[in-house]
């Protein structure tokens, strides 16, 4: 059924937007995008009802389409074959434009593909963000499921008729690789408006504060930060931001934890809502994430937005920090070089620190000017609804 709004309307499936959540960096990134582009596109929003994990229960919603300001969503029951009801919710929702979010989301991507395959689903144009997750780092977690499905979506033709969607070149050019031209690439920065800081707060013990932000799974890599942990002779305190989602991993990191040095103290916060970390980064010295990739990092950029020096690797968009005097970005290979710049930052005095905050939000505000992310979103979703024409 195509859309009878004035404005375009775009369906957006978007699993991990449950109650409360707002936390993840794909529900920034599409808060921010529906809020630019509002006046020129209506959003839908298809997403869980609840957070994942088997005790987790289900809020009450009395109307089927829950007005969120800058979208309307639609909370659906998940079931053992995915999202219940979305063939249904699909075909009786107006829309011109489907968008769907990760390549191997079993709840949501995974059956709306099946089923527009099979021809029973209404064909739109359709876009497909998967989210960082054709990068080296991403690919290198439980490769051979991954690669398998891969050639079996690119021989079923899974992908036909869709448009990937990059947010960087550097994305773009992994999903070339993954997917071998089973589908054109558009490329679009991922939307993020700037963030106003409260002021900074100096740490009132002298310990050098670090801030980790990220869902606690092996691509984080909280682990590696706390093995270079282990090894800094600085007085530390490691606030941790994330919900556990891999029991296993996280009871591995709480094994390391409990052998760091008395220097070094970590509070892990749990899951944490996005007013909640921006305004911890008021109190954060330098933030740390030894990621094993990245498509943009959001709570990267919330760092830098809101003056936060950053030590992160180089599997990121954000590269030559450094010279920007904004932070750092390392291979993984070595962690020497990581305990070296914690060690050298604790030592520097406060002047230094301000300079580096500096050169953080500048980095920041550099990338919101010159990326050009709210024309390239719009334009990409144009190019889409003129493909139906």
């Amino acid at each position: 059924m195509m859309a009878s709004s004035p404005r375009p309307v775009v369906l957006v499936l978007l699993g991990c937007f449950w109650p409360g959540n707002d936390s993840s960096g794909p529900n920034q990134s599409f808060k921010a995008l529906a809020t630019a582009l509002g006046n020129q596109f209506e959003f839908r929003l298809a997403a869980r009802d609840r957070p994942t994990g088997p005790d987790a229960a289900t809020p009450a919603r009395a109307d089927p389409w829950v007005d969120l300001g800058f979208a309307r969503a639609h909370y659906c029951p998940i079931g053992a074959f995915g999202a219940e009801g979305l063939r249904s919710l699909i075909n009786r929702t107006p829309h011109d434009v489907l968008w769907l979010n990760s390549v191997f989301d079993r709840e949501f991507s995974l059956p709306a593909l099946a089923m527009r395959r099979l021809g029973l689903i209404n064909a739109r144009p359709t876009l497909l963000s998967p989210r960082g997750e054709f990068g080296p780092g991403a690919l290198g977690l439980k490769s051979a499921k991954k690669q398998v499905f891969l050639e079996a979506a690119r021989r079923l033709n899974l992908w036909r008729g869709i448009t990937l969607h990059a947010t960087s070149e550097a994305e773009a050019r992994d999903m070339a690789a993954g997917a071998r031209g089973a589908a054109p690439i558009v490329v679009a920065p991922n939307i993020r408006l700037p963030i106003d800081a409260t002021a900074f707060a100096a740490s009132p013990d002298g310990a050098l504060r670090l801030s980790f932000v990220g869902r606690i799974v092996p691509v984080k890599q909280l682990d590696y930060a706390l093995n270079v942990l282990a090894r800094v002779r600085a007085k530390i305190e490691f606030n941790v931001y994330g919900p556990a989602e891999d029991a296993a991993y996280w009871a591995r990191c709480q094994d390391l934890i409990a052998k760091l040095p008395p220097n070094v103290r970590v509070i892990w916060h749990g899951e944490t809502s996005n007013d909640g970390v921006v305004a911890a980064m008021a109190s954060t010295d330098l933030f740390f994430l030894p990621t094993a990739g990245e498509n943009f990092g959001h709570a990267i950029f919330e760092a830098l937005t809101t003056g936060v020096p950053v030590l992160i690797s180089d599997k990121t968009i954000w590269r030559q920090l450094a010279a920007s005097r904004a932070g750092w970005d390392l291979p993984l290979a070595d962690s020497d070089p990581w305990v070296e710049a914690i060690e050298t930052f604790a030592q520097w005095p406060e002047q230094r620190r301000a300079d580096y905050r500096r050169g953080a939000a500048h980095v920041a505000r550099q990338w919101f000017q010159e990326s050009g992310a709210v024309e390239k979103s719009a334009q990409m979703l144009t190019a889409c609804l003129a493909s139906a024409r």
